[in-house]
């Protein structure tokens, strides 16, 4: 199988930067998903991960919100979390994706389908030494939110030691479980003791210039300056 690297990093001169790479089959379902998808490429350098906007729906537009995502052999593996009234459903286009529904990992296949139903605590990651690629029909737009937004502050050097890539610290992370919380629950602390940092760690955090969501991050020209787009 032929295949094509992209998705790099790019520098201020938009030339392709030291970091990690993403690999594609060029003629795979997952680059026919993404040809189809009006959206740029975004990736988390610092955590592994790619994807691309699917669909978006406005609040008073009919439609479910989906993105395609890529996840590398060293991807990091997101905390658990519950949807409190929606579904969420997975779909390998390739590799294999593990699902882990209440501590109980699902292998779920290219091709195959797999649904989380609502107040099942569960999260993904891959346990392969390949690159695996999944459509994902979210909850709501919030979802797609917290991903660009830690995408785009990993871009731009909030995570690691010396503006290197990294991952969100527990700031952030709290930031982005109160910007769900209507929905979604973070399990990274109990809810009664998230609310409280939400109204004394959160609030200094804002008030210094912190903030759960920048539009900037859902935009295609922020990610098409900064990652190396693939080939179509």
């Amino acid at each position: 199988m032929s295949s094509q690297i992209t998705g790099r990093p790019l520098d201020d001169a938009g030339t392709s930067a030291e970091g990690p790479a993403l690999e594609i089959d060029p003629n795979g379902r997952a680059m026919e998903l993404f040809s189809e998808s009006p959206h740029a490429l975004a990736s988390s350098p610092g955590m592994g991960m790619w994807s691309t906007i699917l669909e978006y729906p406005d609040a008073d537009e009919d439609g479910t919100p989906s993105m395609l995502v890529w996840l590398g052999p060293d991807a990091t593996t997101l905390p658990a979390h519950i949807h409190k009234s929606s579904t969420e459903t997975f779909r390998p286009v390739r590799g294999e994706l593990t699902v882990v529904i209440d501590e109980r990992p699902q292998h779920i296949a290219t091709g195959d389908e797999f649904t989380v139903e609502p107040g099942e605590p569960h999260y993904f990651r891959n346990d392969t030494d390949g690159f695996v690629a999944f459509q994902v029909d979210v909850p709501w737009t919030k979802t797609i939110d917290t991903q660009y937004m830690t995408a785009g502050l990993d871009h731009e050097g909030y995570f690691g030691a010396d503006d290197e890539y990294g991952e969100p610290g527990p700031v952030q992370g709290l930031l982005l479980s109160e910007y769900v919380s209507e929905e979604t629950h973070i399990d990274i602390a109990p809810q009664t003791v998230q609310q409280a940092l939400w109204a004394t760690v959160g609030r200094i955090a804002r008030l210094t210039g912190r903030e759960a969501m920048d539009e900037r991050y859902l935009q295609d020209q922020f990610w098409e300056s900064n990652v190396e787009q693939p080939d179509i």
